[in-house]
């Protein structure tokens, strides 16, 4: 297929290839070792295995992140697209469609329910961590996914673009104003804004509290500035295809 991402087909959803890209694995890597410490200090009772337990916590998060896509292919087709492809990558994941969404509300359909399946998954795992009599490894699994997809759900909804916040907001603006491309507009700058944000948080929140800024925080926020604020130029993309992205 023309423009496909690069990687092996490892399912069909609503007929599109499910995606698993090369830079997944990279990705898993660097989380398992990230995430490792806080296994160990969690759970000191555990040898090698901290990083199966790990790498479990990479796998829920990764399915969390997939199921997020699956919701905005499925909307996307009912809302008369034609879903092309869904791709597991580095940054998580998208879910690219044919066509582009004729009214507002599509729009706003397609990139709301994304955040909103985290949000539902962040409860269901919450309800389930409560229910644990004691904080073993399982407690731990279903208390991180929680934590993990509140973090994904409230983060897609940041207001800029490629977010499914900044989608809801260009959806927004469209709808009040009659123009898709004030829409676009006003999200990228806004967008901006929150990128701008972002790395001023990292910053100076710290400074508030009378401690060094964390030099690793400051990294990521950095990271996730430079993707926002470079969104609004990648927004000029070839008609005919749309992408949501979470972050």
């Amino acid at each position: 297929m023309p423009g496909r991402t690069r990687g092996w087909v490892i399912g069909r959803v609503s007929g599109a290839p499910v995606i698993l890209t090369p830079s997944w694995f990279l990705a898993a890597a660097v989380l398992t070792v990230l995430f490792a410490p806080t296994v160990q200090r969690l759970a000191p009772q555990l040898g090698t295995e901290i990083y199966l337990v790990s790498f479990a916590f990479v796998l829920l998060l990764f399915a969390s992140v997939f199921l997020h896509e699956v919701a905005h292919a499925l909307v996307a087709r009912a809302r008369g697209q034609r879903v092309t492809e869904l791709a597991v990558t580095l940054w998580g994941g998208h879910t690219a469609y044919s066509g582009t969404s004729a009214r507002p509300l599509d729009g706003f359909l397609i990139s709301v329910v994304g955040p909103l399946t985290n949000l539902v998954l962040a409860v269901v795992f919450w309800l389930a961590f409560q229910a644990q009599t004691t904080f073993s490894v399982p407690a731990l699994l279903l208390y991180a996914a929680a934590f993990s997809n509140a973090f994904v759900g409230f983060f897609n909804l940041l207001p800029g673009l490629p977010l499914d916040g900044g989608q809801i907001l260009e959806s927004a603006v469209w709808a009040a104003t009659g123009s898709r491309t004030r829409g676009t507009v006003a999200a990228g700058w806004v967008g901006r804004a929150v990128a701008v944000g972002v790395v001023a948080w990292a910053l100076l929140w710290p400074l508030t509290l009378g401690v060094r800024p964390d030099l690793w925080t400051v990294g990521w926020a950095a990271l996730i500035g430079a993707f926002l604020w470079a969104a609004r130029d990648r927004r000029s993309r070839p008609a005919g295809l749309a992408t949501r992205s979470p972050g």
